[in-house]
């Protein structure tokens, strides 16, 4: 038995600027991912980052799909859309001018490390005090 995709014109799809944060909770791994928000703006008048989804894999999915986005990636290098070595791991961020912290620093969640950030250093808003996420899918 065979299951047939939706046609294409069916599949929802949903854009992101990119990942503002990934954690490990309760054997989950959960990727925010964020946009730029119209209405919120820094003080230089840029717009800031606004969580506007989550994605929660279990671990082996989500090693999966590293795999496929590495596979992704050397393609585009390949074809020339990236330029060469494109995948070495960016410097890490100035401590003074980190961007906004992740909602829930614990022992259920740890930060991974390499995941893209919202903004440079020097657009980034000054990080706010920590909270437990209103999220269920935090235990």
């Amino acid at each position: 038995m065979t299951i047939e995709p939706p046609p294409d014109d069916r599949i929802p799809e949903l854009y992101a600027d990119g990942v503002f944060d990934i954690g490990f909770g309760n054997g989950m791994v959960r990727i925010d991912l964020f946009s730029l928000s119209a209405l919120r703006k820094d003080g230089n008048g840029q717009p800031l980052p606004a969580i506007r989804q989550r994605v929660v894999m279990s671990l082996p999915g989500f090693l999966a799909s590293l795999s496929a986005l590495e596979g992704m990636r050397q393609r585009l290098e390949a074809a020339g859309v990236l330029p060469p070595n494109s995948g070495a791991m960016p410097a890490p961020a100035s401590p003074h001018g980190s961007p906004a912290a992740p909602a829930f620093q614990g022992n259920a969640q740890a930060p991974v490390p390499g995941a893209v950030q919202p903004a440079s250093p020097s657009q980034a808003p000054p990080p706010a005090p920590p909270t437990r996420p209103r999220s269920p899918n935090f235990g």
